[in-house]
């Protein structure tokens, strides 16, 4: 972090939280904030009790996002960044830098998703829809021990409402701009009283892209997707429950346009670049793009209580399959066209016992099983146009050709955990952590060439790969919680995560694809304070941690080679993410809350390069994605309007500084700068419940700022350098009745 970086961070969160604190001289000592319950340990505990940098979001707190749920929680979030892509296959989540490194099917994730504690792995099965949820938890951090499975960055836990014994349900509608419809809806109620409870919900979102093709006439990357779930909540006796969940999902959208931000005019198709503004979100091909999923869960958590101790077992499966198709040059001249589709099934199982009670010792021991079948295809298509141009009007009747590659990767797993506290005295609290993961892996890999119609394959030659490898790690935990106060737990915590090994399933070269990459390994060390004064009307969470990476995955396309894609997926590098985080949450007055989430981030590779088929790589510098200072700063203000109705007023402001978005230190487009963000939200609702209406509004000025890059400016044959901008401004309305 360079040194302007560092004081400019550091004061814009020093004074923020100095006028936070300000404001806080002239609270009045009514209302108090609620309290907020997490299970972030296994069980369930108060926020401020749980010695873990955290951050939930109750059902209320998510009823207030529009767009992306997901994005809004990140930004609400220190140190969390969640991309968007123009995939659900490139969207990733990164924690304190991490994150990861290739979204294809048997890559495994840096950051664990979660539902209704089942364990959903990589990148197209975590891409879900929040609707009809109870909590989302953001662990930062490694969770080494009790959530464990590849969670190096931390963890997104999602809780979803459980059936209620009472009868109740809702329907709510979203209309916005961009043709906008979210429609959501769910009914709960007993079906035996005190025995047996269910609930049906579903969601339905259309909305068109935020990209015009103007050679095809229509909007592209746009949004169709539905799905639904069945809970039942079976509780024969006051000893014993048992919870199923079943979901479904389906996608069936355009995707994979993208902004032109730099055109090589050296290049052999520089003829047909159209696009030379790279913010009028317009581009020039020939295809839309094509995205579809299909995809259902079911997971069955029982919960039997003894006299000292709870049986819990989790029991979860999950499958989908995927397709997308694309352009690889986004002209209206035919050039070729990529696809990337995989099948996924998964089981998982956990079994835990914990201990119940209010004595000194406290602990939670358990064994896990998983395991992941993964198929991956990739590959290319040459189009009509390119055929005829290089061929002549024989070739042209070939097209399309073909090529690609078929990786198959079967992962089994199998771990045994602990966790152990201690009260040594009323104030000091002891905790000793482990987890032992043993992972093997299975792979296969085939490609098919295309024909060497430009001089050498494009796809590096064909060719089969085979192999398989094993690894096993113990991750332990150790923390020590004071408890200053009752408002007040200083903690410090020294914990390590892992992440497992594999093989590169994707794209690549088959000389590479049977050599397995090693896992990689953590260390945080963290020292953290909770608070909350004011008579409970205002809560100061903070944490300061540095984290020791080593043997880090990295994937990136073969840099010696423009012409070809060939990435690499290898252990090549170590590095730090330092940093501090801050939250504040103020009840100025009954009717004015305030929030402040900021942090301070400092992060780099401290050896490493992207490796090359030539031996030399090219170093690591900068982590993506990785802004040195971030924050949001968000304002309510309650009030009435009449005697049976509330009116709400809510802005929020989200800021960052500068990132990188490709990893490729010489890429010269590589820097974006830093950007603002408005939003702000009207609410008026009946006193006694039963209905709302919000007006909302998403990035109000209209900021346009890049998210994402994919470099083929190098590349001979197509020379452009592509970018994925953030959402641009969007608004619309909430229509919700409760009954």
């Amino acid at each position: 972090m360079s040194r302007n970086d560092t004081v400019r961070g550091t004061t814009l969160l020093a004074s923020s939280v100095a006028m936070a604190l300000a404001a806080t001289t002239s609270i009045a000592n009514e209302q108090a904030l609620e309290e907020v319950v997490v299970t972030a340990q296994k069980r369930a505990d108060s926020l401020q009790k749980v010695p873990i940098a955290i951050s939930a979001y109750t059902d209320e707190d998510l009823a207030r996002m529009a767009g992306n749920v997901m994005e809004q929680v990140a930004r609400n979030t220190p140190n969390v960044y969640y991309l968007q892509a123009d995939t659900m296959k490139s969207s990733t989540t990164r924690i304190r830098g991490i994150s990861t490194v290739a979204g294809t099917a048997g890559t495994d994730p840096s950051v664990g998703y979660y539902l209704d504690d089942v364990y959903l792995g990589a990148a197209v099965g975590n891409n879900i829809d929040f609707y009809d949820v109870e909590r989302i938890e953001v662990l930062r951090g490694p969770q080494g021990t009790l959530f464990g499975r590849n969670a190096t960055g931390g963890v997104i836990s999602v809780t979803t409402r459980r059936p209620t014994q009472e009868s109740e349900g809702y329907v709510e509608a979203q209309l916005g701009n961009y043709s906008l419809k979210r429609y959501k809806a769910s009914v709960s109620g007993p079906i035996v009283d005190d025995k047996l409870a269910a609930s049906i919900s579903g969601m339905y979102v259309d909305r068109e892209g935020y990209l015009f093709n103007d050679n095809l006439k229509s909007d592209t990357n746009g949004i169709h997707q539905y799905g639904g779930r069945v809970s039942l909540l079976f509780t024969p006796s006051d000893r014993s429950e048992f919870l199923f969940n079943f979901d479904m999902r389906k996608v069936n959208q355009t995707a994979q346009s993208q902004e032109t931000y730099a055109n090589n005019p050296k290049a052999t198709l520089s003829f047909t670049h159209r696009n030379f503004n790279p913010t009028d979100r317009k581009v020039f091909g020939g295809f839309l793009g094509k995205e579809t999923f299909d995809g259902w869960g079911g997971a069955l958590n029982a919960r039997i209580k003894f006299d000292s101790v709870d049986l819990v077992s989790v029991s979860g499966y999950r499958s989908h399959d995927y397709y997308v198709e694309g352009e690889s040059d986004q002209v209206p001249f035919g050039v070729g066209r990529n696809f990337d589709p995989e099948s996924v099934d998964m089981f998982t199982q956990e079994f835990r016992l914990e201990s119940t009670g209010e004595g000194k010792l406290r602990w939670i021991g358990g064994l896990y099983y998983y395991n992941h079948d993964a198929l991956n295809d990739g590959g290319i298509s040459i189009e009509r146009d390119l055929l005829v141009l290089f061929g002549g009007q024989g070739l042209g009747a070939l097209a399309p050709l073909l090529g690609g590659s078929r990786g198959t990767t079967k992962t089994e797993s199998w771990a045994a955990f602990g966790s152990l506290d201690y009260a040594v005295s009323d104030q000091w609290t002891l905790s000793l952590g482990g987890r032992y993961t043993n992972d093997k892996k299975e792979f296969t890999w085939v490609q098919k060439d295309l024909e060497a119609i430009f001089g050498d394959p494009i796809l590096g030659g064909t060719g089969r790969a085979a192999g398989n490898d094993s690894w096993s790690k113990f991750t332990p935990a150790f923390t020590a919680r004071y408890q200053y106060s009752p408002a007040t737990m200083f903690y410090g915590t020294a914990s390590q995560g892992y992440k497992g090994g594999g093989f590169n399933d994707g794209s690549g070269v088959p000389s590479q694809q049977s050599k397995p990459y090693d896992p990689e390994t953590i260390w945080n060390y963290e020292i953290g304070v909770k608070s909350t004064f004011m008579n409970g009307r205002v809560r100061l969470n903070a944490a300061a941690f540095m984290m020791d990476w080593k043997d880090i995955q990295v994937r990136a396309d073969d840099p010696a080679t423009p012409n070809s894609f060939d990435p690499r997926l290898t252990n090549a590098a170590k590095a730090h993410s330092n940093g501090l985080e801050v939250e504040f949450t103020a009840l100025v007055t009954d009717a004015l809350k305030l929030e402040l989430n900021g942090a301070l981030l400092d992060t780099g590779y401290d050896e490493g390069v992207i490796p090359t088929g030539i031996g030399r790589g090219i170093p690591l510098k900068e982590f993506t994605r990785t802004p040195k200072y971030s924050y949001s700063v968000n304002a309510e203000y309650a009030t009435t309007a009449g005697e049976s109705m509330d009116l709400t007023f809510r802005v929020e402001f989200q800021g960052q500084a500068k990132t990188y978005v490709n990893v490729d230190s010489r890429d010269p487009f590589r820097s974006e700068p830093g950007y603002n963000l408005v939003n702000a939200r009207v609410t008026l609702a009946g006193k006694n419940g039963g209905w709302r209406t919000s007006l909302w509004g998403m990035n109000l000025t209209d900021e346009v700022y890049r998210i994402s890059a994919f470099d083929l400016y190098n590349n001979g044959l197509v020379g452009q350098y592509f970018s994925i901008l953030g959402a641009p401004k969007t608004y619309g309305i909430d229509l919700r009745y409760d009954f």
